[in-house]
Parts: C-alpha cells; sequence; structure tokens
C-alpha cells in the first residue's frame, strides 16, 4: 500500500471500535427486551483503568473505545485508512507526516479538540514517565509540531511508512487516541483512569467497580448518532454464567462463546452465532531475560513439549489454526513457509536433560480462566504435556486484570498466555511483545530489534516484506514463544440487535442496531 497517498473525505459517521473485545446485550427494564435503545454488555472479563496511553487490555478497550477516538479510520473490508478526527493526512516529507483536523470537535468536558491535543496525546505516550504501552510503536516519533490549530506535523527519526497505522483504533497497543491536554495535565494518574473524557460518541455514566460500567450517548457528540442510548457492560467471567444469561434473556449479546456450546446457542430459539476467523493471535510468551528461558535448549523443550496443533484440533474443534509465527494470517508479511513446532516429547525431554535438568525443572505459572476461548482447558492440557516432558508446573490461577497489569510490567511469571489483536493488518504488531524496548515484552532477541527497526524505517513494500519475514524466521529459530495459535471470535446473541463482527474480536457499540 502506499501509505503517502493523500485524502481528503467529507466525514458522516465515524467508526467507533472497541479494541479488543466486549459483548452486549439488549435492556430494557432489567432484562433484555426487543425496542429498548438502551443494551447491557456482557465481558468476559472485568476491567482495570480507563486510561487509553496506559491499558491495551481487551476489556479495558472495550469500553474507552466507544468513549475515546483517533484520527483515522479503518475500513473492514479493505482495510484502508479513512477520514475520523482527522480530515485528510499526507507525508509531505519522508519523515513528515501532516494532518488536518476537524474543527467542530470537542471533549465531553468541553475542551476543544485541536492540533495541541493530539501533539500532548502523542507526547504523553512516547514520556517514559507514563508507562504506556503503546510507547514502543511509536518509538519512531522525534517530535509533534502544530502548524495552526487544526494542522499537525508528526516528525519521525527516521522514515516511518506505518506511523498513519497507529492513528485508526484496531489492534490493541499501538493505538493513539486523543485525550484532553488540561484535563489530563492537572488530574492525577487515577483521576484520568477512573473517569476517561473523549469526544467519543458515548462518555461513562457510572462505574461499579468490579461489577458492571454504564456509558450513555454523547448528545454533543460530532458525528451521527448512534441508536443505543445507554450500554451497560458487565463483567460475566465463568462461561457457563454467561451462555445461560444469554439463554435465559438478560444478555443479548456474549462474547467467547464456549467451544461446547456453540451449537446449543446456534439452535436455541430467539438467540443465534456469529464467529469471526480474524481473532486474537494466542501466544505463550517465554521469559528470556532470566533462567531457565535464557537458555534456548529450555525454550526447545518447552515448545516441542506441546501439541498446539492437538488442542487446537480437539478443544477449539475447527474454531482456529496452529500458527508458525505470532500473527494473524490475514497480515501482509505473513510468512506461511513457517510451521509449528513439531510435538515431540521425547525430544523435549532429552533437551531439558541436556539443559541440566534431567531430575525436572520446576516452573509456577499464572493461568487465566474464561478470558480467551478454552483458555483453562488449553492451560489443563498444556501444563500436563509438559509434566509428561519433565517440567514440573505449579499453576496460579489469577483474576484478568491483575494478571494483564503484571503483563504488562514484565512481572507475570516465567511464562504465560496472552492474545494479540492484528486488525490493523501489519507485522509491526509484533514490537508490543518482541521488541526489547516495550514494556510488555519478555523477550531478548537483538537481531528481530533490528530486523523490525529497518523494517519500520523502509518505504520500500518489497525491502519490508522481506525484513519483517526475515524477522519472523529469527523468531522462529530463536523459540521465543513457545506456542502460536488463533481462535475464532465467536459470540452469542439475541436475534433483537443485528450486528457483525468485521473487525473479529472488536465490538463496534456504534455499529450495533436494534433489529426491526
Amino acid at each position: 500500500m502506499n501509505r503517502s497517498t493523500r485524502f481528503r473525505a467529507m466525514i458522516g459517521a465515524a467508526l467507533l471500535t472497541s479494541s479488543l473485545l466486549a459483548a452486549c446485550s439488549v435492556d430494557g427494564d432489567e432484562n433484555g427486551s426487543a425496542g429498548s435503545d438502551s443494551i447491557d454488555i456482557a465481558l468476559s472479563a472485568g476491567i482495570d483503568m480507563l486510561d487509553p496511553q496506559r491499558s491495551a487490555n481487551g476489556p479495558d478497550l472495550a469500553v474507552m473505545s466507544q468513549i475515546y477516538e483517533t484520527l483515522l479510520s479503518i475500513d473492514a473490508e479493505t482495510r484502508e485508512l479513512g477520514p475520523n478526527l482527522a480530515t485528510s493526512y499526507e507525508l509531505v516529507e519522508p519523515t513528515r507526516w501532516r494532518f488536518e483536523l476537524r474543527d467542530d470537535v470537542t471533549f465531553t468536558n468541553g475542551e476543544a479538540f485541536d492540533a495541541e491535543a493530539v501533539k500532548y496525546s502523542i507526547e504523553r505516550i512516547i514520556d517514559p514517565a507514563t508507562v504506556s504501552v503503546s510507547a514502543s510503536q511509536l518509538d519512531t516519533v522525534k517530535k509533534v509540531e502544530v502548524v495552526d490549530d487544526h494542522t499537525v506535523d508528526i516528525v519521525t527519526k527516521s522514515p516511518d511508512a506505518v506511523l498513519p497505522r497507529r492513528m485508526q483504533p484496531i489492534g490493541g497497543s499501538g493505538r493513539v487516541f486523543i485525550v484532553p491536554p488540561k484535563y489530563f495535565s492537572e488530574s492525577t494518574p487515577d483521576e484520568v483512569a477512573n473517569n476517561p473524557v473523549g469526544t467519543g460518541p458515548y462518555k461513562m455514566e457510572s462505574w461499579d467497580k468490579g461489577q458492571s460500567i454504564t456509558l450513555a450517548r454523547n448528545d454533543d457528540y460530532w458525528g451521527e448518532q448512534p441508536d443505543i442510548a445507554r450500554a451497560k457492560f458487565s463483567f460475566i467471567t465463568e462461561n457457563t454464567t454467561r451462555v445461560n444469561a444469554l439463554l435465559a434473556g438478560e444478555v443479548d449479546l456474549i462474547q467467547r462463546v464456549p467451544i461446547e456450546d456453540v451449537d446449543r446457542v446456534g439452535d436455541a430459539d430467539g438467540v443465534h452465532v456469529e464467529s469471526s476467523e480474524d481473532g486474537l493471535v494466542h501466544t505463550l510468551l517465554l521469559d528470556m531475560r532470566s533462567a531457565p528461558f535464557d537458555d534456548i535448549k529450555v525454550r526447545q523443550a518447552f515448545a516441542h513439549a506441546i501439541d498446539v496443533q492437538g488442542f487446537v484440533d480437539q478443544l477449539l474443534k475447527g474454531h482456529g489454526r496452529a500458527l508458525g509465527v505470532p500473527m494473524s494470517p490475514t497480515v501482509a508479511q505473513f510468512d506461511d513457509s513457517l510451521s509449528a513446532y513439531e510435538y515431540d516429547p521425547a525430544k523435549a525431554k532429552r533437551l531439558l536433560a541436556e539443559a541440566g535438568y534431567e531430575d525436572g525443572l520446576p516452573l509456577a505459572t499464572k493461568t487465566s480462566a474464561g478470558r480467551y476461548v478454552a483458555d483453562k482447558e488449553i492451560y489443563d492440557t498444556i501444563n500436563g504435556q509438559l509434566e509428561a516432558a519433565g517440567f514440573e508446573v505449579a499453576p496460579q490461577t489469577v483474576e484478568w486484570g491483575r494478571l494483564i497489569s503484571q503483563m504488562t510490567k514484565g512481572s507475570a511469571g516465567p511464562f504465560y498466555m496472552i492474545g494479540w489483536d492484528f486488525g490493523e493488518g501489519d507485522a509491526s504488531k509484533q514490537d508490543s511483545f518482541l521488541q526489547s524496548s516495550s514494556s510488555a515484552s519478555i523477550a531478548k532477541l537483538p537481531e528481530y530489534d533490528r530486523l523490525s527497526d529497518d523494517a519500520s524505517a523502509t518505504t520500500d513494500e518489497d525491502e519490508n516484506l522481506r525484513l519483517w519475514q526475515e524477522a519472523q524466521k529469527s523468531v522462529h529459530r530463536s523459540y521465543a514463544i513457545g506456542g502460536m495459535w488463533q481462535a475464532d471470535s465467536i459470540y452469542g446473541m439475541t436475534d433483537a440487535i443485528s450486528w457483525s463482527p468485521e473487525f473479529g474480536d472488536n465490538v463496534i457499540l456504534k455499529d450495533i442496531e436494534i433489529a426491526d
């Protein structure tokens, strides 16, 4: 794609996305009822904080992406960039991107959206004091210059053809959501995390921590008003409870329909199943910074001990695929020549002994339950296979908000499972968990760092493809990730609403309609 192409367009309705994942339900009085303009949303995990520059946690983004907006939008079918808070953009110099901004937008606290807001938002992300999970994907930014009230330039240290992809809302970490500078600079981190203020079609109405959060339609929104006037996001982490709530009419859309319940939901009266193959890419990240996974033989033993294809076949039952690289097959630079690691428990046991652990290797691990498709069952399978190869696994189930906080700080343990949204369609998303500069990375891959830096700097598409495929081969050779797979995004919903998961794990609340 030629990212220096200039576009200008009249903006009607903006695409408003909830990155990563969400689920919803139509709410008349206390239970769902067709014809109401309120909706209840059942998430598979609770939310942690509502600061879009410090969190890329899926449940957090499910809420924040309704409140905060990005400069650009992305087309569901073509994945081409389009206007949103910015009306146009162009590459005016090899290292200077210029964005023309809307002049009729205000934040819900009354602050004006302008070039200063864009400058502040980007500078806050790249400020080390913010400890932003998105900072690593903006490390090419040298400075942000205000040209006038509604024109802003982003100057990079070297050519960065992918930078506009950070200005759209799909893809989780690396997104640039625009925040109000006066409010954020005058408030504490806890205040902005608990009281979000954005430009989007919704604003926070109330938050019952640990239970639910309710959003109300922003009547002063600059774009087209959505059908849904109020949305209540409830946190239903237990799979069976979530399914039963849908079937009982208590909620009208759930994410993470358990594989074993897909047929039951699909066959039930008044509800149906929608799914997308472009779901999260799951990775078993290994902490290469210290023993035991600083030893490649231990990493190899781990990878060959696990039968990824086996649990994809048995537990996902066709609703997923094993991967040889940590990215979605829909990504332009995806290298399909790399296969999942071979399952060979005898080889794993031999490698572990060669690494000095012939008597076994104790491993403490923190696990989730209900956050991802079949995650508990997958963890149980993995842990059993690791035990058979000589690892001694001591698992501990941890509440998701606490676990993701530890993951983003690199303190979640020697290995863990985490899913990544590749909705932006670019290989650079890997930097979130592989680049040594990322706060969420536990990898130690100098060759990957160099290749990804070079790939991000080139504007030559063929060279970009070559470098990213070399980077994938380097990761595969290094056994930096113990296993990779992609699970379909599966939703159950009442027939009272109409919605299609065009962006995989992302639910766009503004796109949900009440069925006629």
